[in-house]
């Protein structure tokens, strides 16, 4: 064999060996996306699921991690603490699951936190219970907690809405809004807000028509709704046909961010205003650019839960990159308590961890001619 020959066959050699080292360095990084695809919070599970998909898909696009891959595997908890338990428990024993991302609701998340603790498994859920975080530091809350945001919706309530009395309606049986109940009433009380009556209703019921005629009895200027949004439309719709009059506000928080709440709330529902974390259409260019994209290869217009799991799947796979070429559970979980301004579509776009607590800003809506548009400010 000539020597240009030899050279040519050891050019080769190393060349494939290199590939081969490369393809050998490359590797899946598996999440466990655990959402509520059926049951009561499916109208949120279903599209943060997607969201995050997209999310994942889009970051493997662009080599966000180099030659490794995000891999998921969706996983339904039904909204039900015991399925979301018990799959906690089933992917903690797959040592190529590193994270999980869910579950969905507090009910759900708050009893599974003691099981990743357990495990040893970070888990990210969708919800803003802070009570999550007391089972250990493998627990993330996902939304900001009612110490961010209530202040800030009281503020709007009584410098922009001009409201003086509010009746409240909570979720008694989620310990989330009970909480964003109870800090909304301590901040607008000591500005000078009377609070004329606050009810609990349960997650599941439909007939709100006691509370509705106590309500309107009241003569409030504003009612609070601290429920989901088809709770929310029908309270709307009851509290309506007892007489509340159209002068009274509909004021709301982040679990009104659902297509559900116009169509079924209707004309009841017109005017009313809830703080968001997403600006339908996006309010930056990354935003606009996810709502378009999403648009195109789903089909479907992105709502605040397809945008919120855009966003969490971004923030997670930021804390896999930084940590580090080999990265572990408890690298990614020590990483992801160091978040800080990490680029999302929510908010006022930034997203950061002080204490597994996050902050990303938020932005007010309100329901016009169907639609969620932005609220005076």
């Amino acid at each position: 064999m000539s020597s240009k020959k030899k050279v040519f066959k050891a050019l080769a050699l190393a060349a494939a060996l290199s590939l081969a080292s490369h393809a050998a360095l490359a590797a899946d990084r598996k999440i466990v996306i655990l959402q509520a695809l059926t049951g009561g919070a499916a109208f949120v599970g279903v599209p943060a699921s997607d969201g995050m998909k997209f999310a994942a898909d889009e970051l493997n696009a662009k080599n966000f991690l180099g030659a490794d891959k995000i891999t998921y595997e969706v996983v339904d908890s039904a909204t039900a603490r015991a399925q979301a338990m018990a799959a906690i428990t089933r992917y903690a024993a797959d040592p190529n699951v590193l994270f999980i991302l869910g579950p969905t609701t507090a009910p759900e998340a708050i009893p599974s936190a003691g099981v990743a603790n357990d495990a040893k498994i970070g888990m990210k859920a969708m919800t803003n219970a802070v009570a999550l975080l007391s089972a250990g530091p493998w627990g993330f809350i996902s939304a900001q907690p009612p110490v961010i945001t209530m202040p800030q919706l009281g503020d709007y309530a009584i410098d922009v809405a001009k409201v003086k009395s509010c009746a409240t309606i909570r979720f008694s049986d989620n310990e989330a809004y009970v909480d964003l109940e109870r800090i909304f009433v301590e901040h607008t009380q000591k500005r000078g807000m009377t609070i004329v009556d606050r009810s609990g209703i349960k997650s599941a019921d439909s007939d709100f028509s006691a509370v509705a005629t106590r309500i309107v009895a009241a003569k409030p200027d504003c009612v609070m709704l601290f429920t989901l949004g088809p709770s929310a439309a029908n309270l709307a719709i009851q509290l309506k046909q007892a007489g509340l009059p159209p002068s009274v506000k509909l004021i709301g928080q982040t679990g009104l961010s659902s297509p559900q709440l116009v169509q079924i709330g209707g004309a009841a529902v017109e005017g009313l205003v809830f703080n968001s974390d997403w600006t339908p259409g996006g309010n930056s260019p990354e935003g606009r650019t996810f709502a378009a994209n999403y648009k195109a290869k789903t089909g479907k217009d992105a709502d605040n839960w397809a945008a919120l799991g855009y966003s969490y799947m971004t923030v997670v796979a930021t804390a896999i990159k930084a940590a580090g070429p080999n990265p572990t559970r408890e690298s990614i979980r020590d990483a992801l308590t160091k978040t800080k301004d990490v680029p999302v579509v929510i908010g006022t776009g930034k997203y950061s961890y002080v204490n597994r607590i996050p902050t990303y800003g938020s932005v007010f809506l309100m329901v016009k001619d169907g639609k969620f548009v932005p609220a005076p400010q």
